[in-house]
């Protein structure tokens, strides 16, 4: 195996914490040092920006890592464009500093729609554990005990009963319907669509309603439009707005106070929602 390929990216502002560990990528973990560790396509990635610019260590690498590295953590967002954008609306406008590290990942198409599926009624611990092994299960050996996401292909000869031995539970049989609905030129043309047409397309695929369309288009297609609606965004848009209602209710009512950048709204939204159950002053109240 190559060794490790290492250089540095100006990604910034980024807080790598808020990035990757507030449940819109699940393969990540946190070093003691507070570096952070993961896998991205067939890479084994290492992050640390304690020192200054980001610190990529990654391996095997190979021609445009670095460019996949910068298009995974979305460098080219210019988030002070985007706060100003969204300082204009009065709830927000106060508390967005707290936030300015947190970016938007672009994760893979296939590997961000299998994990989302995944992670329906569960959270993250349980989710990463599901990915892991279906990974270990499908996937593609990168170093000793570490594997690739597997392609769509490899997933399609499992069977139901196959997934569920990796503790996927009902959610093999989506995951198994769902391999035998699109095939590898389905998800490609799915990266040109536009996002209504791309949320009723990922909509009508086995297991995947309101909410898993949204993170789908958000994470995986780069739709920073979209705003995904879970409980901790529903009791945030209660509190702070008095708005109540069915999803697409919720999400009419984002889509008009956020416009275009209502992804990145949805995190903050839910970080300081999140905030509430401990000792911490919450952005936005």
């Amino acid at each position: 195996m190559r060794e490790t390929s290492r250089f540095t990216l100006e990604v910034a502002p980024l807080d790598l914490d808020l990035t990757l560990g507030c449940g819109q990528t699940f393969r990540w973990e946190r070093g003691a040092d507070g570096s952070w560790t993961g896998v991205l396509g067939d890479d084994i990635v290492h992050l640390d920006n304690r020192r200054g610019p980001l610190a990529v260590g990654i391996r095997p690498g190979g021609h445009g890592a670095e460019g996949r590295v910068k298009e995974y953590l979305r460098g080219r967002d210019d988030i002070d464009a985007i706060q100003e954008a969204l300082s204009e609306e009065p709830v927000l406008s106060t508390g967005l500093d707290r936030f300015r590290g947190l970016r938007i990942v672009k994760m893979p198409p296939w590997e961000c729609i299998v994990s989302f599926v995944l992670a329906t009624n569960s959270n993250i611990k349980r989710i990463t554990r599901m990915i892991n092994s279906v990974a270990e299960g499908y996937g593609e050996e990168i170093a000793e005990g570490v594997y690739a996401f597997p392609s769509l292909e490899s997933l399609r000869d499992a069977t139901v009963d196959d997934l569920s031995k990796r503790g996927l539970g009902y959610r093999a049989a989506y995951l198994n319907a769902l391999c035998q609905s699109v095939d590898e030129s389905t998800v490609s043309r799915m990266e040109s669509m536009a996002y209504e047409d791309l949320r009723n397309e990922l909509k009508g695929l086995p297991g995947i309603g309101d909410k898993v369309a949204d993170c789908v288009s958000l994470f995986g297609f780069g739709h920073l439009e979209s705003f995904p609606i879970d409980v901790w965004v529903e009791k945030s848009l209660r509190r702070l707005y008095g708005v109540t209602g069915s999803y697409s209710t919720l999400r009419k009512f984002a889509e008009e106070r956020f416009g275009a950048f209502a992804g990145y709204a949805q995190e903050y939204l839910f970080l300081n929602e999140r905030s509430m159950t401990a000792d911490v002053k919450c952005a936005f109240s």
